[in-house]
C-alpha cells in the first residue's frame, strides 16, 4: 500500500483523505479532485464574518421550513405566495452561503437556533388565521434581525467574499420584509 502526500488543507478534508488512504485496498484508488484540493483564495474571515454566516445560515434553514409551512397551511393567498418566495430565495441564498463557508473553512450550524425551532413548532401547531398571523409576525421579526445583521456585515465585515455575499442578500431580505408587511396589512 502506498500513501500519497496531501497538501495542507482544512482538517476535515485532510482527515478524509488520510482515512481513505489507509483503508485496505483504497489508497491507490483514491482519485485526486483538483477542485477540492484548491487552496483557499480569500482572506481568513473575521469573527464578525463567521457570526454573520452562521446566523444567516440558521435563518435560511428556519425560513425555508416556515415557508414550506406557509405554502401548505396558509389561509391567505398572500401568505402562501410569500411562503413560496421564502423557500425559493432562502434555498438559493443558503446554497451560496454554504459554498462560501466551505471554501473559507467556516463551520455552519446544522439546524435553526433554539428560538427558531420554537417558532417553527408553534407554527406547526397553529391553524387558519392564527397560523397566518403567527407566520407573518415571526417572519417579519426574523427578517428585521437578518437585515440588521446583514447591514452590520456590509459595514464591518473583513472578508471580501462574505461582504459581497451580504451585499447580494440585502435586497432579497428587504424585498421579503416588504412582502411580509404587505401580507400583514401594514
Amino acid at each position: 500500500m502506498r500513501l500519497r502526500l496531501i497538501p495542507p488543507l482544512s482538517l476535515p478534508l485532510s482527515l478524509a483523505a488520510v482515512a481513505l488512504a489507509v483503508l485496505p485496498g483504497c489508497g491507490a484508488d483514491v482519485p485526486q479532485d483538483a477542485a477540492a484540493l484548491a487552496p483557499k483564495t480569500d482572506a481568513q474571515p473575521s469573527e464578525q464574518d463567521k457570526t454573520w454566516m452562521r446566523a444567516i445560515h440558521q435563518g435560511n434553514l428556519a425560513e425555508v421550513q416556515a415557508g414550506r409551512l406557509a405554502k401548505h397551511k396558509g389561509v391567505g393567498q398572500q401568505v402562501e405566495a410569500v411562503g413560496e418566495m421564502l423557500v425559493k430565495d432562502h434555498t438559493k441564498l443558503d446554497a451560496a452561503l454554504t459554498q462560501a463557508a466551505t471554501r473559507l473553512g467556516v463551520q455552519l450550524p446544522t439546524s435553526p437556533s433554539a428560538g427558531q425551532r420554537q417558532d417553527l413548532l408553534r407554527m406547526e401547531d397553529a391553524t387558519g388565521e392564527d397560523f397566518d398571523q403567527d407566520f407573518l409576525s415571526s417572519m417579519i421579526k426574523a427578517h428585521k434581525a437578518a437585515l440588521a445583521a446583514t447591514k452590520t456585515e456590509i459595514s464591518k465585515g473583513s472578508s471580501p467574499a462574505v461582504v459581497a455575499l451580504a451585499k447580494t442578500a440585502a435586497p432579497s431580505l428587504q424585498e421579503h420584509l416588504s412582502a411580509l408587511r404587505r401580507a400583514q396589512g401594514d
